[in-house]
């Protein structure tokens, strides 16, 4: 029987590390296995529908497009998918976010190196408006166990502290980024697969997680037993383990539906968060957090024609079309921006980590 659609006093979010999707491995298939795959994932994500899926190990933006399509009847939109770079070019493990409706605005960053720790990958946002709540997304796939060469515990270590640099620069995007320039999101998501589990000895003084528990976010397996709540099933001498989870801030999460499928190596997670009665996040970052990912600076402003802006905000008057690193997303009415700088007929405005020029008289400054 297919789970019931989320109200509009709660929003339903599934998250997913679908495998090298839609190959498998690394080795591109032919299309006949690929749509083969993609069916198959359809088949799992459909009876759930939920209104916000995240996805990880996604090949690229066009075979997201693909598995939207298959899911029918229910129709979804890609809101994001990344196009993160390893050394040898662009990774065919992606993160992304589609959902039900078209998003009010999204973007991609890659992590930042600290201290010589240089986490791979990065995490896609989301922001959207589900029954008259404003609710921002996270989709993240943090570093993985494997280890190729050298000392096992030093590289395990290495790769524990790659998480942790990474969770504490997403909790800094939400103070410095997402919280003065979306003011009207108070409610936040954070899932993906966080490759971390309490129960194993080997992450036992891992703060990953307990980094976004301490910051006021609730997680949707809290309290469950391990037997309860495995995503990703064991296998030789791996254990059963929970990798993938979902995490709310001013909200409160159901008890995960965790889905058993042969789709991929993790099973999907799924929660119906209610807006209101959760715990908010807190507003200011713990110290760690504040060193792992400062904030940019705001471009210099242009030198011809234009005036500096000081602290200045515009708010919005009209929705606003810009181009960002992706492609293109709508700036809605409303929204309060930072001014770097303005002349007769546009204003330049931070926007996330860049800057854009907009016609003055879509703002309040006309």
């Amino acid at each position: 029987m297919a789970a019931p659609l989320a109200s509009a006093a709660s929003v339903r979010v599934t998250t997913w590390n679908l495998e090298w999707f839609p190959n498998g491995k690394p080795k591109e298939l032919p299309l006949p296995e690929q749509e083969k795959r993609i069916a198959a994932a359809a088949d799992v994500l459909r009876p759930l529908n939920s209104d916000i899926i995240l996805l990880q190990e996604v090949r690229d933006y066009e075979v997201c497009a693909r598995l939207a399509e298959a899911i029918q009847p229910h129709t979804y939109h890609v809101a994001i998918c990344s196009a993160f770079r390893d050394p040898f070019g662009i990774t065919k493990q992606q993160v992304a976010i589609m959902a039900r409706e078209p998003a009010q605005a999204a973007w991609s960053e890659s992590w930042k190196s600290l201290e010589g720790v240089d986490p791979p990958r990065g995490f896609v946002f989301a922001w959207f408006k589900i029954g008259g709540h404003d609710v921002g997304i996270y989709s993240v796939h943090l570093k993985s166990n494997l280890i190729m060469k050298g000392d096992k515990t030093a590289e395990a270590q290495k790769n524990i502290r790659k998480r942790e640099v990474a969770i504490q620069q997403l909790l800094n995007h939400v103070h410095d980024v997402i919280t003065p320039s979306m003011p009207m999101v108070k409610s936040i998501v954070i899932g993906g697969d966080f490759n971390t589990n309490p129960d194993q000895t080997d992450f036992a003084a891992e703060k990953t997680l307990t980094t976004l528990t301490d910051a006021g976010f609730r997680s949707s397996v809290e309290g469950l037993p391990l037997a309860q709540r495995v995503t990703h099933p064991g296998s030789g001498p791996y254990p059963d383990s929970t990798f993938d989870y979902l995490f709310g801030s001013n909200l409160t999460p159901s008890k995960a539906l965790i889905t058993p499928s042969k789709a991929s190596d993790h099973y999907p997670v799924t929660c119906d968060f209610s807006f209101g009665g959760g715990a908010v996040a807190q507003t200011t970052p713990p110290p760690a957090v504040t060193t792992a990912s400062p904030p940019a600076k705001a471009p210099a402003a242009p030198t011809t024609k234009t005036q500096p802006a000081g602290d200045q905000v515009v708010t919005l008057t009209q929705p606003v079309k810009i181009k960002i690193p992706y492609g293109e997303t709508i700036l809605p009415r409303g929204l309060k921006l930072p001014v770097v700088s303005r002349d007769d007929k546009t204003v330049t405005v931070k926007y996330l980590d860049g800057s854009h020029a907009i016609p003055i008289a879509s703002t309040d400054l006309q």
